[in-house]
C-alpha cells in the first residue's frame, strides 16, 4: 500500500460497513449508516488546527453531503472552519470526471489545509480531479477522506500529489468491475443515498 494511504482499523466502522453493503436498504437507512460510519472514522482523520489556521472542508457533490454534518460537528467550537462544495460526476461511458459546480473563492491565505469528503473512491477519477483543483487553488496539504475505496483507485489518487496528500479510508476492496464500480463495494452510493436508482 502506498505510504500516503491510511487504512483505518475501527471495529465499529467495519460493522456499520457490513450493514451498508446491503443493497436492499432504503435511502434513509443508507444516509443513516453513512453518517454513523463517518462519525466512527472521523476521530482517526482529524488533526487539530494550528493557531490562526483556517480549515477548508470540501464536500464532493452529491454523495459527500451525507458525510458533511458528522464531520463538521467533530471540530471544536473554537476551530475556524469553512465548507465549500465541488460538483464532480463520473461520465458513464468514458468514466472520466466532469466538473459541473465550482464556487471556490479566491483562497484565504489562512487556509493551508483542506479536507475532502467523498464516501467512495472507485476509479479515482473524481478524487484526482478534486486534488488537482485544490492544488491549483493553493492549499499546502489535502486530507482525502472516504469510507471505502478500490485498491486500484486509491493507488491512482495517491500518485497525483503524494507529497501533499494523505488519504484516509475505512475499507479497501480489491476488485473494480468493467463499469468502474468497486466490488463488492456499495453500488452507486449517490443514487442509493437519494433514491434515484429506483425505477419510476
Amino acid at each position: 500500500m502506498k505510504s500516503n494511504i491510511h487504512l483505518i482499523d475501527d471495529v465499529g466502522a467495519s460493522i456499520i460497513l457490513s450493514k451498508l453493503r446491503k443493497q436492499a436498504l432504503n435511502p434513509s437507512m443508507v444516509r443513516h449508516y453513512v453518517s454513523e460510519m463517518t462519525a466512527a472514522l472521523t476521530r482517526h482523520v482529524l488533526q487539530r488546527p494550528e493557531e490562526g489556521e483556517r480549515i477548508a472542508v470540501i464536500i464532493i457533490l452529491r454523495s459527500g453531503l451525507a458525510m458533511a454534518d458528522q464531520f463538521m460537528d467533530a471540530f471544536e467550537n473554537t476551530d475556524d472552519t469553512v465548507a465549500y462544495h465541488l460538483g464532480l460526476f463520473r461520465e458513464k461511458e468514458s468514466l472520466r470526471p466532469i466538473e459541473y459546480y465550482n464556487k471556490l473563492p479566491a483562497k484565504d491565505p489562512e487556509i493551508r489545509r483542506a479536507y475532502v469528503l467523498d464516501p467512495v473512491v472507485a476509479t479515482g477519477g473524481t478524487a484526482t480531479a478534486a486534488i488537482d483543483i485544490l492544488k491549483d487553488w493553493g492549499v499546502d496539504h489535502i486530507t482525502f477522506f472516504s469510507l471505502l475505496g478500490s485498491k486500484q483507485g486509491l493507488d491512482r489518487v495517491a500518485d497525483v500529489w503524494p507529497e501533499g496528500t494523505d488519504i484516509f479510508v475505512g475499507a479497501i476492496d480489491n476488485v473494480l468491475d468493467e463499469e468502474g464500480y468497486v466490488q463488492p463495494g456499495l453500488g452507486d452510493i449517490g443514487d442509493r443515498l437519494y433514491g434515484t436508482n429506483r425505477a419510476r
